[in-house]
C-alpha cells in the first residue's frame, strides 16, 4: 500500500462519520477502508479512492460493498478518461466493460443499480449525449431517494448531487453544475464540491465568487494532501485572485 493511502487511514480516527459499517459479511477493518475511499472522493483524490477499494477487495473478496464500489470507481475514472479522448467508442471499452461486469442489477433501489445509473450516465456525458445523460441521473436521482428513506445513502461512486454536478459541468452546462455544487455543499462540506463551484463560477464569468471557492476548496483539500490534484489547481487560481 503506497504512503498516500496509508495516510488516508491515518485520518480516519478523528473523522465523525453518519454512515453505518457495511454488512456483516464484511470483515474487520473494511468499514475503515470504505470511509477513507469515501473521503478520498470528497476530497478530489479519485485515484486514491480506487486503490483503497481495489487493495481491500483483495483482503476482503466476500463484501459486496467493497466490490460495488471499486467497481463504480473504475468506470467513474473510465469514464472521465473517455471524456477526455473525445468520447469515442473505442474510449468508452473501459465503461461497457465495468457495466458488463457489474451485470443486471438487483430488483429494488440497491447500491448496485445505482452505480449503475451514474455510470451509464456518466458515458453519456463522455459522449455529449445531453438528452440520455439527463435520464440517466434522473434514474439515478430517483433511486437515490428511495434508498434515503430507509437511510441508506446511496455512496458510489458519489452522492448524488455531486454526481449531477460533476456531469452537468463536464458537458459544459455551468449553470446547472453550479446550483448542484451548491446543493452538494447544502449536505457536505467538500473540496471536491468547493473546486466544482469554483469551476463554475469563473466558467459564468463570476472571478470574485471563483476565489471565494478556490480558497475554501485549497483550505480543505491542502490539510490532507498539499500536493493533490484540488489544492495544486487551487493554488493555481488563486495566484490570479491576489493580483
Amino acid at each position: 500500500m503506497s504512503p498516500n493511502v496509508t495516510g488516508w487511514l491515518l485520518v480516519l480516527a478523528l473523522w465523525p462519520w453518519p454512515h453505518g459499517g457495511p454488512s456483516p459479511r464484511c470483515a474487520d477493518g473494511t468499514a475503515a477502508v470504505l470511509e477513507a475511499a469515501e473521503r478520498a472522493g470528497f476530497a478530489g483524490e479519485f485515484a486514491t479512492a480506487a486503490e483503497l477499494l481495489h487493495g481491500r477487495r483483495a483482503a476482503d473478496p466476500g463484501c459486496a460493498e467493497v466490490l460495488t464500489a471499486a467497481r463504480a470507481w473504475d468506470g467513474w475514472l473510465a469514464a472521465i478518461s473517455a471524456a477526455a479522448r473525445g468520447g469515442s467508442d473505442e474510449a468508452l471499452a473501459g465503461v461497457r466493460a465495468v457495466l458488463e461486469a457489474m451485470g443486471p442489477p438487483a430488483s429494488g433501489a440497491s447500491e448496485d443499480a445505482y452505480a449503475t445509473a451514474v455510470l451509464r450516465a456518466a458515458s453519456a456525458a463522455a459522449q455529449d449525449e445531453r438528452d440520455e445523460m439527463q435520464v440517466w441521473l434522473e434514474h439515478a436521482r430517483d433511486l437515490a431517494a428511495r434508498r434515503a428513506i430507509v437511510h441508506e445513502a446511496a455512496r458510489w461512486p458519489l452522492p448524488m448531487d455531486l454526481v449531477d454536478a460533476e456531469l452537468w459541468s463536464s458537458v459544459d452546462d455551468f449553470e446547472l453544475a453550479e446550483a448542484s455544487y451548491a446543493r452538494a455543499l447544502a449536505d457536505r462540506d467538500s473540496a471536491l464540491a468547493w473546486r466544482g463551484l469554483a469551476r463554475a463560477r469563473d466558467r459564468r464569468g463570476n472571478p470574485t465568487g471563483a476565489c471565494a471557492a478556490y480558497r475554501r476548496a485549497f483550505d480543505l483539500a491542502a490539510s490532507l494532501n498539499p500536493k493533490g490534484a484540488v489544492a495544486t489547481e487551487a493554488r493555481g487560481y488563486l495566484l490570479v485572485c491576489e493580483r
